[in-house]
């Protein structure tokens, strides 16, 4: 993700190097043609840093296999931000579960979660999360509505963004997100990649915790919002300025623990993950342009920037706008190769205080600058010149013809020479000799003025000239001695680096080899260990369970003592009833024969008596039938009063069995429990007594940290899977113990129901059996012996059923318990076969990265090496180039004064050419006839015919020219162009050619030269 190039060495070569090579980039403005260099300063100042940031983005390539990326702690608000390309043949997903670590409910509310494209363009997934990062800003109000919400049970795991499920990340692809969380107490996180449809919070329990890379980008910190404002305000009266962030000096990179390697130091070199606010206020007098300028290297990603307006009409308002670096814009990134590249952002007035949000985005490379640039500076006023159409019959101020349409600069606006090179339009009415004279006078003065102030002026060019070429061999030659300095010192410290990665290596092979066979022995002793400490826990469970069984086997003998006590009872007392009612037929019967005798006796007696006696009999009867009736009824209540109670009793000694069988069961479990929370009590001193003693040897001996190290991983990963073991098993064994314990509650309602069933079949039964007893007492009684013997055995029965159903369960749990048992070790066993396989081939795949990343550091410092040797042939080629061109500017001065030399000859030709012309017209007056210039030129055909040639002007003298050497070449064969890396070279316009091999300077060679090669001009520098 982050390839740290801030340092200002790293910059500075390459910014030489951009110069000598001529690099071309992505520029919005020429930022060595306005002083980029020179530009001041504007440090930012940290004003604060809040929220926890979890970051994950080592390993950044995962492979062979998946698993836990990164951990930590978050407690009130934070944020998890992953970053990592998927090295494996199949499809995986990244899953976020947070883990209650606390002993109450926890809630978590989730603010804002937000996801890139998965790609193998590491750019575009990069500035993809960076764009809407923006556009989804986070709502950081108090009365913010959270996306979702979810709590937690003590030592609960929860899966969050579940959005990630459905997002497959195939192979070479880079997939990068954020999810901001709000918490009421401290939650531990877990970043991990896992194939697609693995249940992820099943997972979380076993994935093992894959090793950080030599980045060493992941960790929890503090600082996930920054927000920094400059100090000194930008003046647009000052010139250029920049804000340059991400450099760790004056803004320093956030530093965090990383909670896998038991709380190790580690740095956020990139400040990634990290919200940005920075604050820049402004003030002078003009407009100004804010640029964005990368200086790590290749950046693509995106910028919000508010302008509050603190002057003018729109005073108090504020813009704003996002822009977009790379992508839409035609580029992958901007900076790649140089710091030089640029992009507008927004024009802007004095007095404006400016706020850029932004996040660094993924996959581009910091520090960056934010550029403040005067729009003096950026666009300055460029030279002015007008130009006029002439007709075809109008000539200059020489005589010379001008071309039909052609359009001749007339000079700047407003200049002191405004009038020159203006064009006389007005026809002449004078002769031709006084043309002529008129002509030569003018050219005169005008040359003689305009030479000496040429020849001034050249001397001062030419002595300008000479200082900036001496001081431009002094730059280059500076420029030289600097690059191969830079190339000693590079390939000294190249062949250092080496030297020590070499010795590193093998240091860092010789520890991982003891620590593999350090590791080996104590996984060894931790598995044997872990293997004796299961067998103790499992004989502990076994004897619990003993206990367990004994303490039910008690409870149901006593309870099955009670029920026969009871109905013992019950059937005691139904006999009682029994032989209370057969007395009673008997006292009756015994009545009844005692009335029959003595109404017999009577009956001899008298009628009347008999009578009486037979009415006492009936009167006898009737109460004695009414007397038993009653004390059956009594009877009868008595026995469902002694049921009633039997049925209590029988609840309560159910009652209270259960409760003792449940109090059983809590006191085992709250031993275990106990006994758990002691063994971790005791496992966390010991741990912590054994980083202490770790942390000190550390310290003592820095070579032996890794190793140690090593040990404590190991050591902490076979607590864990201990841990983890024990806890599954003691889940498992509490999920089996309450299922027991709600199937005896559930067989124990249902025995309640059955016996409330019977109770109400008796009571009607019961109703039935007097209804019955007052039709016919005898068959009652009958009836009623009969139904309570099968009473009596049906209820036998169902004990005896209930006995073995019950003895069968325990015989079918006991088997289930065993077979549960052997199926944990044979699972524990092979899962500890698989991990031991597992870390095996992820150590090999770890040696065979390692290799690799080995041989490809040293295939790209090679690669550098080339790089750099090319662009110090690069370098050279270009200082033998700038002495090719001082040869020629030397030689093009020279041709220069040769072509001055010819015109002050031929400015004495024509001084001569007066002087003998005026002569002549003085000797002409003075003869007899006095003819006129005309005559003398139309009649005196023996006087030497005097030309003028044609007068130039000194700007056409000194236009460069080819000389009459190279108009005899083909145009073909002439001088190419200039290519566009050679624009603004100085060109000899003079042949090479001896001087002996010119010819002679005359206008007609210069009209011929005109002709057949118009002049063109070679710009000075």
């Amino acid at each position: 993700m982050f390839s740290y190039k801030s340092k200002y060495c790293v910059a500075a070569a390459m910014a030489a190097m951009a110069a000598l090579t001529g690099h071309v980039e992505a520029r919005d403005i020429d930022l060595q043609s306005i002083g980029y260099f020179q530009f001041s300063p504007l440090p930012p100042s940290l004003v604060s840093q809040t929220d926890t940031l979890l970051l994950s983005d080592s390993p950044e390539y995962v492979g062979p296999v998946g698993g836990t990326l990164s951990a930590g702690t978050i407690n009130g608000n934070g944020r998890i931000y992953f970053y990592h390309v998927n090295e494996m043949d199949q499809p995986h997903k990244i899953a976020i579960v947070l883990e209650n670590q606390t002993a109450y409910p926890n809630t978590v509310h989730v603010m804002r979660q937000l996801k890139s494209v998965a790609t193998p363009d590491y750019f575009a997934a990069g500035r993809d999360l960076s764009r809407k990062d923006l556009e989804h800003p986070l709502d950081e109000s108090p009365n913010a509505r959270p996306l979702y919400s979810l709590s937690i049970p003590p030592q609960g795991r929860q899966l969050i963004f579940t959005d990630l499920e459905n997002t497959p990340v195939y192979q070479d692809a880079l997939f990068t997100g954020i999810v901001d969380i709000k918490t009421e107490a401290p939650i531990f996180a877990r970043v991990m990649m896992l194939p697609m449809g693995m249940d992820a919070v099943d997972a979380s329990h076993w994935a093992k915790n894959l090793p950080i890379d030599e980045i060493q980008l992941r960790g929890t910190y503090t600082g996930s919002k920054r927000n920094m404002e400059v100090t000194t305000p930008f003046d647009t009266a000052l010139g250029g300025a920049f804000v340059e962030v991400g450099n760790d000096r004056e803004d320093a990179f956030i530093n965090g623990v990383d909670e896998m390697q038991n709380k190790a130091f580690v740095r956020d070199r990139g400040n990634y993950g990290v919200s940005y606010t920075l604050k820049i206020p402004t003030k002078g007098n003009e407009p100004f342009r804010l640029y964005f300028n990368p200086l790590g290297g290749p950046y693509s990603g995106s910028f919000t920037v508010k302008a509050l307006h603190q002057q003018g009409a729109r005073r108090g308002q504020t813009d704003t706008r996002t822009y977009h670096i790379g992508g839409a814009d035609g580029i992958t990134a901007l900076g790649d190769g140089t710091i030089l590249d640029s992009r507008l952002m927004g024009n802007y007035n004095a007095g404006d205080l400016l706020t850029l949000n932004f996040m660094p985005a993924g996959a581009s490379n910091l520090p960056i600058r934010f550029l403040l640039i005067p729009e003096s500076l950026a666009n300055p006023q460029k030279h002015q010149t007008i130009a006029v159409n002439v007709p075809k019959d109008v000539k200059d101020s020489l005589g010379h013809p001008t071309q039909s349409g052609t359009q001749i600069p007339v000079g700047p606006i407003n200049g002191k020479d405004t009038n020159k090179g203006t064009v006389d339009t007005s026809k002449s009415t004078m002769t031709p000799a006084k043309q002529a004279e008129t002509i030569a006078h003018e050219e005169t003065k005008k040359l003689s003025v305009k030479a000496a102030a040429d020849a001034k002026k050249e001397a001062q060019l030419k002595k300008a000239k000479d200082a900036e070429e001496a001081l431009a061999r002094k730059k280059a030659e500076e420029a030289r001695i600097a690059a191969e300095k830079a190339e000693l010192a590079r390939k000294a410290a190249e062949a250092k680096h080496a030297e020590v990665e070499r010795k590193l290596a093998e240091k860092a092979e010789a520890n991982r080899k003891a620590a593999e066979l350090k590791a080996a022995q104590e996984a060894q002793a931790a598995k044997e260990k872990a293997a004796l400490e299961a067998k103790k826990a499992e004989e502990m469970r076994q004897a619990e369970e003993a206990k367990r069984l004994e303490a039910e086997r008690k409870a149901e003998l006593d309870r099955k003592v009670a029920e026969a006590r009871k109905a013992e009872e019950e059937r005691k007392a139904e006999m009682a009833r029994i032989e209370a009612a057969r007395k009673a037929e008997e006292a009756r019967q015994a009545a009844e024969a005692k009335a029959r005798f003595e109404a017999q006796r009577a009956a001899e007696k008298a009628a009347l008596e008999a009578k009486k006696a037979e009415e006492e009999r009936l009167a006898a009867e009737a109460k004695a039938r009414l007397e038993a009736q009653r004390k059956a009824e009594q009877e009868a209540l008595e026995a469902r009063r002694a049921e009633e109670a039997r049925k209590a009793a029988e609840a309560k000694a159910a009652l209270e069995a259960q409760r003792a069988a449940e109090q059983a069961a809590l006191e085992a479990k709250r031993q275990e429990d106990a006994r758990r929370a002691a063994e971790a009590k005791a496992a966390l001193e010991a741990q912590q007594m054994e980083a202490a003693r770790k942390a000190e040897e550390a310290r003592r001996a820095e070579e032996a940290r890794r190793a140690e190290e090593a040990r404590i991983e190991a050591e902490r990963k076979a607590e864990a899977a201990r841990v983890a073991a024990e806890a599954k098993r003691a889940e498992e064994a509490r999920k089996a113990e309450a299922a027991r314990i709600e199937a005896a509650r559930k067989a124990e309602q249902a025995r309640l129901e059955a016996e409330a069933r019977r109770a109400e079949e008796a009571r009607k039964a019961e109703a039935a059996r007097l209804e019955a007893q007052r039709r016919a007492e005898q068959e009652r009684l009958e009836a009623a012996r009969r139904a309570e013997e099968a009473r009596i055995a049906a209820e036998a029965k169902r004990a005896e059923e209930v006995r073995r159903a019950e003895e069968a369960r325990r015989i079918e749990e006991a088997r289930r318990a065993e077979e549960a048992r052997k199926a944990e070790a044979a699972r524990i066993a092979a899962e500890a076969r698989k991990a031991e396989q597992e870390r095996l081939a992820a150590e090999r795949a770890e040696a065979e990265r390692q290799a690799a990343e080995a041989r490809r550091l040293a295939e790209e410092r090679y690669k550098a090496q080339l790089e750099a040797e090319r662009k110090a042939e690069a370098a050279r080629q270009q200082a033998l180039a700038q002495a090719e061109i001082e040869r020629k500017a030397k030689e093009r001065a020279e041709a220069i004064q040769r072509v001055r030399d010819q015109q002050e000859s031929a400015r004495r030709r024509a001084e001569l050419a007066r002087q003998q012309l005026e002569a002549e017209r003085k000797a002409a007056q003075a003869s007899k006839r006095t003819p006129s210039f005309s005559e003398l030129d139309d009649i005196h055909g023996d006087t030497s015919n005097v030309t003028i040639p044609n007068a130039v002007s000194i700007d056409e003298l000194t236009k460069p020219r080819p000389t009459a050497s190279q108009n005899t070449r083909r145009r073909e064969q002439r001088q190419p162009q200039l290519s566009p890396n050679q624009q603004y070279v100085q060109i000899d316009p003079v042949a090479n050619e001896p001087q002996q091999d010119q010819m002679p300077y005359t206008p007609q060679n210069e009209q011929q030269n005109d002709e057949e090669n118009p002049p063109r001009l070679y710009p000075l520098g």
